[in-house]
């Protein structure tokens, strides 16, 4: 039984220290790649939804869904420790307008607001944009 537990605890410290072996750099990209793969589906689903292609209640789930994914992104970014801090939160920034437009875009479809949904839309786009020129503008080589 001791065995079992010693290795369950050596198996938890060699986690930790992988886990805390990702750089915040590396914690920056991977969020903000799944950030943006994130928005590019809810522009999508709402594009899905304003042609009638997709059905309100699937709709509305999969916005709310990545709206919280893009939220818990935000909170990943924000909490990576940068060399830049304000490049850091020019990408939170952009994050959290994607969080804020999908979960526009869910209210929207909910209510069957099709102007709104596509208000939405163009929202997420704008915020898409936000997000490469941050993401680029942090991975810029240092001049």
């Amino acid at each position: 039984m001791r065995s079992i537990a010693w290795r369950k605890l050596l198996l938890l410290q060699v986690l930790a220290l992988t886990l805390a072996s990702c750089s915040s750099s590396e914690t920056i990209e991977q969020q903000s790649k799944l950030a943006a793969s994130t928005a590019e589906a809810a522009v999508r689903v709402t594009d899905a939804w304003l042609s009638g292609a997709a059905p309100s209640h699937y709709a509305s789930s999969a916005l709310r869904s990545f709206a919280e994914t893009l939220a818990g992104s935000g909170r990943q970014v924000e909490s990576a420790s940068p060399s830049d801090p304000a490049k850091r939160d020019k990408l939170k920034a952009a994050v959290s307008r994607l969080s804020t437009a999908a979960s526009g875009a869910e209210t929207a479809v909910e209510a069957e607001q099709q102007a709104q949904a596509s208000r939405a839309r163009n929202e997420l786009r704008a915020a898409q944009v936000d997000l490469a020129t941050a993401y680029r503008d942090y991975f810029a080589p240092q001049r």
